[in-house]
């Protein structure tokens, strides 16, 4: 009879994610910014015992060793000994066995760089790729985001958060700011501003008519009952979902690099930008969640 090993070590973490030098956790769908530690490395390896696991979480918050382990059908993180969730739904042993050889196809070692593959396919599989989970996806995280990015004060999205005004604030918000950026647009070409000024403002003019259309697109498919017309939708969606997630990569970079220059002079410009590099980590993930969960659905 072989006895089943007590936990089993991997050294990669489907929550971890680096985005541009950033580096998170999504664990439990949070973006909570952590400091990664390889100081347990060598030691939190297949031989490790529970008891060994236990000695090195840190529980802080903070602290990643970007280590995950397996123990009683369950999946922990190494440093702060919570269980791994992805959307309201705790992640089993199975499911990371499954994600791993879907990832894989072969013997192949999974690292820390994998990490983003295998939390999409966490996420499918948390789903199911079944229509109508999709479609509940999508409801809860465009009125999670919109919650976040029109700063409303909820502490919790339950069934008497109101769905309709919340996103059609949101989409009033990203016209207003479609307005906004076209005004600056035209006066930085006017002033004869840098090329690459000008060549971002237009690229988060774009972002919001990207996302504008993505949550209208969102918004009709709660009405729709055929399977043939939802599947089309959703191809739809998926490609604006993947539209926003190339964009706002550019222009994190770009922004990032400083490759705009010293542009001082509009300080609600210089308070716009800002205040998209911080919900920038948001749009990355999100979409990128979306983008991952539909590829098999469209």
């Amino acid at each position: 009879m072989t006895l089943e090993k007590e936990v089993t070590i991997y050294n990669f973490c489907p929550c971890f994610k680096d985005f541009e030098g950033e580096l998170i956790c999504v664990n439990d769908d949070s973006l909570n910014d952590v400091e990664h530690s390889i100081f347990a490395a060598d030691i939190l390896n297949q031989d490790a015992s529970l008891e060994l696991v236990k000695q090195f979480e840190v529980g802080d918050g903070r602290t990643c060793y970007s280590s995950i382990y397996t123990h009683d059908g369950c999946v922990y993180c190494s440093s702060q000994g919570f269980k791994i969730r992805i959307h309201k739904e705790d992640i089993t042993s199975t499911m990371l066995l499954q994600s791993i050889r879907l990832y894989a196809l072969g013997p192949t070692e999974i690292t820390v760089d994998c990490a983003s593959c295998i939390y999409g396919i966490l996420l499918a599989l948390v789903l199911s790729q079944d229509k109508a989970s999709i479609k509940r996806y999508l409801d809860e995280f465009s009125l999670k985001v919109a919650i976040k990015f029109t700063e409303m004060e909820l502490e919790e999205i339950d069934e008497s958060t109101p769905y309709f005004e919340t996103v059609q604030a949101y989409l009033v918000n990203l016209l207003e700011d479609q307005y906004y950026w076209q005004a600056v647009h035209e006066k930085l070409v006017e002033q004869g501003e840098p090329e690459p000024l000008v060549d971002l403002v237009n690229k988060m003019e774009l972002l919001d008519r990207l996302q504008f259309l993505f949550y209208s697109q969102v918004l009709n498919i709660r009405s729709i009952d055929n399977s043939r017309i939802l599947v089309r939708m959703l191809s739809h969606i998926l490609r604006t979902s993947k539209n926003i997630l190339d964009l706002n990569e550019e222009i994190h970079s770009l922004v990032a690099t400083d490759s705009i220059g010293g542009y001082e002079e509009d300080e609600t410009l210089i308070t716009k930008i800002e205040d998209y590099m911080e919900k920038s980590r948001t749009l990355d993930h999100f979409f990128g969640n979306i983008a991952d969960i539909m590829k098999g659905a469209s």
